[in-house]
């Protein structure tokens, strides 16, 4: 709803315009009216609307001069002039002033409709441009940021960015806390809270700290709180424990929290950030659903026995040499060695396991294409296998993934890598442009620029070929009918999917399988 005002020193105009027509039903609504452009004047200066219709020949104050002061003020307010007048001296000026019409009394009414109308369509697209506008600057702002956490952006470029984007460090001190819904296997509802987990946090921001809310590619939000000194870590993370059950209450959905180190200076900033993602996986073994402190987690790692805590650096230069044979010959030692232990228990077995996955996974954390679900599976299963060789086939398995992670292109943006991945994984989806960006909180037009900048093909040409590649496999590996392969690799017009599998194949699917079953026999 738009807010209109009208003004006129007849009281029956006034009543006759609240009367000529149903407002609502143009999405606007009468929000107060005065007899002359003074009166009017006192309640706009201090309460803007967005159209204001008013007489142009009124004590006090006209109507052009009530426009002037309005338009100084508040520049986005739109006007309507009606006058008994049809001098041209007065339509020039309200031309010169920018007004929507020059209404002339007795009033038209099909005129006034259609200049309501109009007048309407205006503030929509006004408004949708100042909403783009706000959007491309809040994704200018988090890009920013998000290089400063990584560590990627110089010093003299920041500050640039912030003195233009209104980002001030003013405190001495810095901690990144990582926040995300918790992601339970078959369970996408918390997946989809991520916004207003956000939101949740910029609350917390504004309420009770100082400091910054970045929304990460990934989903999950980094808050930077400012502080005033190291002690003041502990009272912060009383707060966000506060502030985590109560956005557990609203949200219906259990957080991970996770806390980095406190560092002095926002050059450091990276290096909290840097400390809480390394132990961000220890939500996935810790039994209670408390918040995890970085600091605490290396007390803890320092106050276990030496014997059931991996060497975790020969097996990452193992992962980076791709070393697959040499990883299970590690295994094979180290799990050995823990049998031959005196008191070592199943369990250490297992939590030594999870050492070694939570090392590998810090060595790809820069890759998008990690996701919590691939995780959580990882971690699950450690607690369900039952034997050590079975065990020891898991954490190969693993690594396995991570080398192939591992292998991908290093300076693919991180938001592109998860897009990749969800081609791969939901390619039988309606995907496209516009959806995934909603989902990673990215202009759309922007996406798929960065996605054909560095993966050389257009996001629809790249996902059909997926599609295509599946159902080419499908063809020569099942005996589905034609029209349940379409469907099952996103095609739902069966016209359409033989239109794409001939331009990316040259043949028609039947042919393509004749051809495969015909040289299957002849093999």
């Amino acid at each position: 709803m738009y807010d209109v005002f009208l003004v006129d020193d007849e009281p029956f105009i006034i009543e006759g315009l609240q009367s000529i027509l149903e407002w609502n039903d143009y999405g606007l609504r009468i929000v107060g009216q005065a007899e002359n452009g003074e009166a009017a004047w006192d309640i706009l200066k201090d309460h803007p609307v967005d159209l204001v219709v008013t007489d142009i020949m009124m004590p006090k104050m006209t109507g052009l001069q009530l426009i002037e002061k309005v338009k100084q003020a508040h520049p986005h307010t739109r006007f309507i002039i009606l006058s008994g007048y049809n001098e041209f001296v007065y339509v020039k000026e309200g031309i010169k002033h920018g007004v929507e019409n020059y209404l002339l009394k007795p009033i038209n009414i099909d005129e006034f409709r259609s200049t309501l109308e109009n007048t309407v369509q205006k503030l929509d697209q006004s408004r949708m441009h100042h909403m783009v506008e706000l959007h491309n600057r809040d994704i200018l702002r988090d890009n920013v940021l998000f290089r400063w956490l990584r560590d990627r952006i110089h010093m003299e470029e920041l500050q640039q960015r912030a003195d233009l984007l209104d980002i001030h460090f003013v405190h001495p001190y810095y901690m990144v806390v990582l926040v995300r819904p918790e992601v339970r296997k078959d369970n996408e509802m918390d997946y989809m809270k991520q916004d207003e987990v956000a939101s949740q946090a910029k609350h917390l921001m504004d309420e009770k700290f100082g400091g910054f809310c970045v929304r990460e590619w990934d989903g999950e939000t980094a808050i930077v709180l400012g502080l005033y000194n190291r002690e003041d870590k502990q009272e912060a993370i009383e707060k966000l424990v506060q502030w985590k059950a109560e956005t557990e209450r609203n949200l219906q959905s259990v957080l991970e929290v996770t806390v980095g180190s406190v560092q002095e200076g926002y050059a450091k900033a990276s290096v909290s950030f840097d400390h809480a993602k390394q132990v961000q996986p220890y939500h996935l073994v810790r039994v209670d659903d408390s918040i995890i402190d970085c600091d605490e987690i290396e007390s803890y790692r320092s106050s276990r026995p030496s014997s059931v805590q991996p060497e975790t650096e020969p097996y990452v230069k193992l992962l980076y040499a791709r070393n697959k044979e040499g990883l299970r010959e590690q295994l094979e030692t180290d799990f050995e060695r823990l049998s031959d232990t005196d008191g070592v228990t199943p369990r250490d077995m297992r939590n030594f396991a999870v050492e070694l996955l939570i090392a590998w996974k810090q060595s790809v954390k820069g890759s998008a294409v990690l996701q919590l679900n691939d995780e959580r599976d990882w971690f699950d299963d450690v607690y369900h296998i039952q034997t050590l060789d079975a065990l020891k086939d898991h954490v190969l398995q693993v690594a396995a993934h991570v080398i192939e992670l591992m292998s991908e292109p290093e300076d693919m943006s991180p938001v592109v890598r998860q897009v990749l991945h969800d081609i791969q994984e939901r390619y039988a989806e309606e995907l496209s442009l516009k959806t995934l960006s909603q989902v990673y909180n990215i202009n759309p037009v922007y996406l798929g620029q960065l996605f054909q900048k560095e993966v050389q093909s257009t996001f629809s040409d790249f996902l059909n070929k997926t599609r295509i590649n599946k159902a080419k496999e499908m063809l020569t590996g099942t005996n589905y009918r034609m029209t349940d392969i379409a469907a099952k690799v996103g095609y739902w017009d069966k016209s359409y999917f033989y239109k794409q599998f001939k331009k990316y194949v040259g043949i028609s699917p039947k042919e393509y399988r004749e051809i495969h079953s015909a040289a299957n026999e002849l093999a």
